[in-house]
C-alpha cells in the first residue's frame, strides 16, 4: 500500500469536506439541497461506479476474490454484531443508535473514494460486495435492532428493500456484465464512467454539510460517542487486520477488506434511525464525530496492517 497516496487522499477528502462545511455555512448547500445531493449519489452516482469497476472480461480469480470478500465481510458484520451486543445493553439510552453505529461502516460514501484512488477500479471491484453485504444487514439487523427500540411493530423483513435497493442494483447489473464479459455500449458505458467520477468530491461535500450541522462541544461532553468511537474506529479494524493476515484470503482483498472495514460510523445510522424513530440527532453526533477522528485513525490502521505486509 502506498502510504504517502493514503495520506494525501485522506487530505484530500477533508479539504473537500471542509468546502462542504463552508457551503453550508454560507448558504450555497442548503439542508434539502444536501438531502438531494445525498440521494443523487446513493440512487445514481454510488450504483454508476459499482458498475464502472466490473467493465472487465471475466477472470477466474477476480471472481475467487468476490467470493473471498463476500466471506469476509459477513465474518466481519457478525462479529460487529457481537461486539455491540455485548457493549451496549438494552437497558441503557440510545443502545439501538449506538449498535448501528459500531455495526455500520461508511464503506460507501468514504470507502469508494479512497479504493478508487488506491486501488483503482479493482479495489472497487472488489469493495463492491461489502456495500451488499451492508444493505442486506441494514434491512434486516438494523431494522430490528431500531423496531425494537423504538416500539414500532413495523420491522418485518422487506426483501425487495434487501435485494433490490440502488447499490445491489448496481452490482448485479455489474456482475452480470463481468460474468458474461460484456461490454456496455459506449453510448451507456461513457454516461456511466462520468457519473462514477462524481462520486469522491460528491461524498465529500455531503459530509462537510453534516459534520457543519453538528456542535463539536456537544459532542465532546458526550462520553458514550467515545467507546462507540473506539470500537468502530479501532477495535473492529484490529480484529479486521487479524482475521484478514491469520487467514489465507488474497492480499488484494485484505486490503480492501480493512480499508472498508476501517472507515467512521455510517450515514444510513442516522438515516435509518429517523425513519424508525429512534434518536438520530444523537446518531448524527457520532458519526460526525467518528468523521474527524477517521482522520487520524484510518492512517493508523492501514499503516499498521502495511507492517504486516
Amino acid at each position: 500500500m502506498n502510504l504517502f497516496l493514503l495520506y494525501t487522499q485522506i487530505i484530500i477528502m477533508f479539504l473537500l469536506m471542509g468546502l462542504g462545511a463552508i457551503c453550508y455555512r454560507r448558504g450555497i448547500i442548503t439542508n434539502q439541497g444536501s438531502k438531494d445531493l445525498s440521494s443523487l449519489l446513493i440512487n445514481i452516482v454510488a450504483p454508476c461506479l459499482i458498475i464502472h469497476s466490473f467493465q472487465r472480461d471475466y477472470d477466474p480469480a477476480m471472481f475467487g476474490q468476490l467470493i473471498q470478500a463476500l466471506i469476509l465481510a459477513t465474518v466481519i458484520t457478525l462479529c460487529a454484531i457481537g461486539i455491540a451486543a455485548a457493549a451496549f445493553h438494552k437497558s441503557q439510552p440510545d443502545y439501538a443508535d449506538q449498535r448501528m453505529c459500531v455495526v455500520f461502516p461508511n464503506n460507501g460514501f468514504m470507502a469508494l473514494p479512497l479504493l478508487q484512488a488506491l486501488c483503482g477500479t479493482d479495489g472497487v471491484f472488489v469493495g463492491s460486495v461489502y456495500i451488499v453485504i451492508t444493505n442486506i444487514f441494514l434491512w434486516t439487523y438494523g431494522v430490528h435492532t431500531l423496531c425494537s427500540a423504538s416500539g414500532q411493530n413495523s420491522g418485518k423483513v422487506n426483501w425487495k428493500k434487501i435485494f433490490f435497493n440502488p447499490g445491489t442494483v448496481g452490482f448485479y447489473i455489474g456482475l452480470l456484465t463481468f460474468l458474461l464479459s460484456f461490454p456496455l455500449p459506449s453510448v451507456i458505458g461513457t454516461p456511466i464512467e462520468y457519473l462514477s467520477a462524481l462520486n469522491t468530491p460528491l461524498a465529500m461535500l455531503v459530509l462537510g454539510v453534516y459534520l457543519a450541522q453538528s456542535n463539536l462541544l456537544d459532542i465532546l461532553r458526550d462520553r458514550s460517542t467515545y467507546l462507540v468511537c473506539f470500537i468502530r474506529l479501532l477495535l473492529l479494524p484490529l480484529l479486521g487486520i487479524a482475521i484478514a493476515l491469520l487467514l489465507p484470503w488474497d492480499a488484494q482483498v485484505s486490503q480492501v477488506m480493512v480499508i472498508s472495514i476501517a472507515t467512521p460510523c455510517a450515514i444510513a445510522s442516522s438515516m435509518f434511525a429517523q425513519q424508525f424513530g429512534t434518536n438520530y440527532r444523537y446518531s448524527s453526533r457520532i458519526i460526525a464525530f467518528s468523521t474527524l477522528l477517521s482522520a487520524i485513525s484510518m492512517p493508523l490502521i492501514l499503516n499498521l496492517y502495511n507492517l504486516f505486509l
